[in-house]
């Protein structure tokens, strides 16, 4: 037998388990219900007492990435280093949806979160955490209603894309974004998914399965996991149309919030109100935050601004094992000493 063979026949028994597995959930650690806003559920991991962290993903994937297994868990980690910490996990929209904007999501749903964790908790201001798009919006609540919120840590979040060799911001060149949602509605979660990917074909694609030869006698929970994470890659939810169109038109083809010149509902959004600590983690070979575009917060805003830069990609920033034992580790401990423990205004 070849090793060609052998690959063959081990890739086939992997295969074969996953197939025998049962469907995988949607998270490995426990949590509560703890409150809705008209487009989000909010989800409490930890103590109900700890000081509070508000955690915003993005709109374009689930939030599961950050619960893939107990071992890396952001979700868990952040909890057990003392922390109440509360997901915004958005209702995917339905066709009635598509006229959503930018504006009810982060003038509506998260400015309504942010008060309600601070009622639960005697007034006392969650930090704020964004993750990708999610820090976007974080940002902007933070510089629309700088005083709702103790600190603000972003994670792989695209702040200036007018930076050299910007991949979204190259693709979003040219393309008719109002008129492509006019037509066509919610753009398609498996369609996304299939423009991810194809940003990076090989690792994604190719390599990712051969590889998968390698967990032909792993054990169960490592296929479990295997198989979370393709749920998470490839079942991602539609996107409201209008909010999706401004997304792309205002952050990635004006470079708005970079120049100052984005606005929500009338307001104009300045980074530089933003005064609070903040902790801007990126990674230095991801391909769709490029570190220029991360690092472009700290030139922004006022606050004390930290940075963390981990080698590896997109994904390796929440799930790679370096992240869990350095940057989340350095995070808990900054978010115990970044701002001051007082009522919000």
């Amino acid at each position: 037998m070849t090793a060609a063979d052998a690959s063959l026949q081990r890739l086939a028994r992997a295969v074969g388990r996953l197939g025998r597995l049962p469907e995988p959930g949607e998270g490995v650690t426990p949590a509560v219900r703890a409150g809705e806003t008209e487009n989000a559920v909010l989800h409490r991991y930890g103590e109900a007492g700890a000081t509070p962290l508000l955690v915003v993903y993005s709109l374009v994937n689930r939030p599961h990435l950050l619960d893939l297994s107990a071992e890396r868990s952001v979700l868990r980690r952040l909890a057990a280093g003392g922390h109440s910490v509360y997901l915004l996990d958005w209702h995917p929209p339905g066709p009635a949806r598509r006229f959503l904007g930018l504006e009810d999501y982060i003038l509506g749903d998260l400015t309504e979160a942010v008060a309600h964790i601070a009622g639960r908790h005697g007034g006392q201001r969650p930090h704020l955490l964004g993750v990708c798009q999610g820090g976007v919006l974080a940002l902007c609540h933070a510089a629309l209603a700088p005083a709702s919120v103790r600190s603000l840590t972003l994670l792989a979040t695209p702040v200036d894309t007018g930076t050299p060799g910007d991949p979204l911001a190259r693709l979003a060149r040219g393309i008719d974004f109002d008129a492509l949602v006019g037509a066509a509605g919610n753009p398609s979660g498996p369609g996304l998914a299939a423009v991810f990917s194809a940003l990076k074909p090989f690792a994604l694609g190719i390599e990712r399965y051969a590889g998968l030869a390698r967990l032909a006698d792993a054990d169960d929970e490592t296929l479990a996991e295997f198989l979370r994470m393709e749920r998470w890659m490839y079942d991602g939810p539609d996107q409201a149309g209008q909010a999706f169109a401004q997304f792309a038109r205002d952050i990635y083809q004006r470079n708005a919030l970079a120049q100052g010149e984005l606005r929500l509902d009338g307001m104009p959004v300045r980074p530089e109100a933003v005064r609070c600590p903040v902790f801007n983690a990126y990674a230095l070979d991801d391909h769709l935050v490029p570190p220029a575009a991360a690092r472009a917060v700290t030139e922004l805003v006022r606050g004390p601004c930290r940075d963390h830069a981990l080698p590896g990609g997109h994904l390796g920033l929440f799930i790679g094992g370096r992240a869990h034992r350095e940057l989340y580790p350095a995070l808990v401990d900054w978010l115990h000493t970044a701002g001051p423990d007082q009522p919000a205004q």
